[in-house]
């Protein structure tokens, strides 16, 4: 049988981006009921898994011709804003990458499609793509053997996409590839106690020695410059973009609505708050009303700035210059800083009882911080292009992944 006749039959009615996003909306208060729970048990609820997948949001990014929607970035975007304000960072950050996952293995070669998406197209995919483990040539692949940490969503996953160097002889660079593994072929490591994004049950993977066929692996230099082997055969401008440049998204998404979330939960609880000794209404507090609006002015004007990078990047999907990956990238963690010193501002006005367990405030203070302090919205490094750029010095050439 052909890998074209194995295919999945692509689906007949696709939903619209507003459908999708109506969907995520619906599914946030289930996420909010759980959370508390879900960050004791350091795992995101089976439950939340299943009703993500039944809300078909699994496919947002995925090819159509294995039975996805192949819907923009930016709606994507937007349903990770929805799930973020439930104020489950943990669930946000995990089911978000679900699809985004999706996108990436549309990044890989045909083959390796074929091997996940033909079984089961609904597919749960982790990454680790910190290259913390050896990887060695071996016939027809490779042996990756070590440890990989920060594996978010491996409890549920069936496959993980794992980052290695590979060292040639007679290349002075190692090649910085992505190798896809079924979980099954690893041993997991209950390792992930964590300040902020507790549920998402980020273990460690181990593997001994595990072969990886050469078909189930691909140069991230191929993502970084849009031209990646799934390129060719999934042809939508979405699988043909600077990778870093466009996806920084997926971090951001579930860190702005988890920020909305915390921000609209403060103002609720707020409205009903005095102080303790005088009973004036905190509300009534001018200190209080004003650092509310720079803090609402602080998310606003993060959103702006990523509403304006999926523009800047849709004028030319499959051709974004450097100059414009060096603006994208400082917009997208220039937003990411935003929400993290909005989200400190916030949980200063919240007082001691902001610091309790059944606060949100709380919750949504730390998860954002974990997610800002992820090495994709490191401001230093996109600012330091940026500002080569700016004086025709040129990109750091130590930053490869840029």
């Amino acid at each position: 049988m052909s890998l074209a006749e194995a295919r999945p039959e692509v689906a007949q009615t696709i939903p619209t981006g507003e459908v999708l996003v109506a969907r995520a909306r619906a599914l946030a208060p289930k996420l909010r009921e759980r959370a508390i729970q879900a960050e004791r048990d350091r795992n995101i609820p089976r439950e939340s898994i299943e009703d993500y997948l039944a809300s078909g949001l699994i496919h947002t990014l995925q090819p159509k011709r294995w039975g996805g929607y192949e819907s923009d970035h930016e709606v994507a975007f937007n349903i990770a804003i929805e799930l973020g304000k439930s104020t489950c960072g943990s669930s946000a950050w995990c089911l978000n990458y679900l699809s985004d996952h999706a996108c990436m293995l549309a990044h890989f070669p045909e083959e390796a499609q074929h091997d996940v998406w033909s079984r089961d197209r609904a597919a749960c995919i982790a990454t680790s793509a910190a290259p913390t483990g050896k990887v060695s040539l071996a016939t027809g692949g490779y042996l990756l053997d070590g440890r990989w940490s920060w594996c978010s969503g491996l409890r549920h996953s069936q496959w993980i996409m794992i980052g290695g160097l590979v060292h040639r002889e007679g290349q002075h660079h190692p090649d910085m590839r992505l190798f896809l593994v079924p979980v099954s072929e690893l041993k997991q490591e209950d390792t992930w106690f964590c300040a902020g994004l507790r549920a998402t049950g980020s273990n460690t993977s181990i593997l001994d020695n595990v072969f990886v066929p050469e078909h189930r692996s691909v140069s991230f230099s191929t993502l970084r410059e849009g031209h990646s082997p799934g390129s060719a055969v999934n042809t939508n401008p979405i699988y043909r973009t600077p990778f870093i440049a466009v996806h920084s998204y997926a971090l951001l998404g579930p860190a702005l609505g988890v920020a909305r979330g915390g921000y609209e939960d403060f103002v609720k609880w707020t409205r009903q708050r005095y102080l303790t000794y005088t009973q004036l209404a905190i509300a009534q507090h001018v200190p209080v009303q004003i650092k509310v609006a720079e803090v609402g002015a602080q998310i606003d004007a993060a959103e702006l700035l990523a509403r304006r990078s999926f523009e800047t990047a849709r004028s030319d999907y499959t051709g974004i210059s450097i100059e414009k990956r060096a603006l994208l990238r400082r917009d997208w963690t220039y937003a990411m800083r935003l929400l993290r010193d909005a989200m400190d501002s916030l949980i200063k006005i919240s007082g001691s009882s902001g610091l309790m367990e059944e606060n949100s405030i709380q919750r949504c203070w730390r998860d954002v911080h974990a997610i800002s302090s992820h090495v994709v919205m490191n401001w230093d490094v996109p600012a330091e292009n940026f500002g080569r750029m700016e004086f025709g010095l040129g990109l750091n050439p130590t930053y490869p992944a840029f």
